[in-house]
């Protein structure tokens, strides 16, 4: 069973959701046309997403097994340029490099850039794994704390946590 990509920035941990908007103003600003393909992640959806190229057909396009990624716990998203402006609807494009705002910038890298002047984690910038269409509020957690807090008091748990931690961090 497929399990479509959540775009609800309601689902999102708020103060995470408030810098995704101040993102996507930067990029409009620049003329980037990136869209939120992906914010929060059920378990399912993570779980069908892990299983492509591994035990379901299709290309592997993820190493986090459900409950690893941010994205379960409202503080992470995955970003897409517009790749096919003439389709209708959001085209996910994964094209390297590309300039769609003719600027002679790799779009990727600018993307990255605004994301991590507003605070975020940038998936671009990751060492063993790169994964430029995604941005993260990471508030002091890995997904182990996460899910360990998640299994103490659910998502709210985690929000409180993130919310300790934004009071004591200096952010950005």
């Amino acid at each position: 069973m497929n399990f479509p990509p959540n775009r609800d920035k309601g689902a999102l941990y708020p103060p995470f959701a408030k810098i995704l908007d101040q993102l996507e103003s930067l990029l409009a600003d620049v003329k980037l046309p990136y869209f939120m393909f992906e914010g929060f992640r059920s378990f399912e959806r993570q779980e069908y997403l892990y299983s492509l190229g591994r035990t379901a057909p299709g290309k592997i396009v993820t190493n986090a097994k459900p409950g690893q990624s941010l994205h379960f716990y409202g503080l992470a998203a995955d970003f897409v340029p517009d790749g096919c402006p003439e389709k209708p609807g959001i085209q996910w494009s994964w094209q390297e490099p590309i300039d769609l705002n003719a600027d002679g910038f790799n779009d990727w890298k600018q993307f990255a850039d605004l994301a991590r002047g507003l605070g975020l984690d940038a998936g671009f910038y990751w060492p063993k794994f790169t994964d430029p269409p995604h941005v993260q509020m990471h508030c002091g957690l890995d997904w182990r704390l996460a899910k360990e807090l998640r299994e103490e008091g659910g998502l709210t748990r985690v929000w409180m946590y993130a919310d300790e931690w934004l009071m004591d961090a200096t952010w950005p």
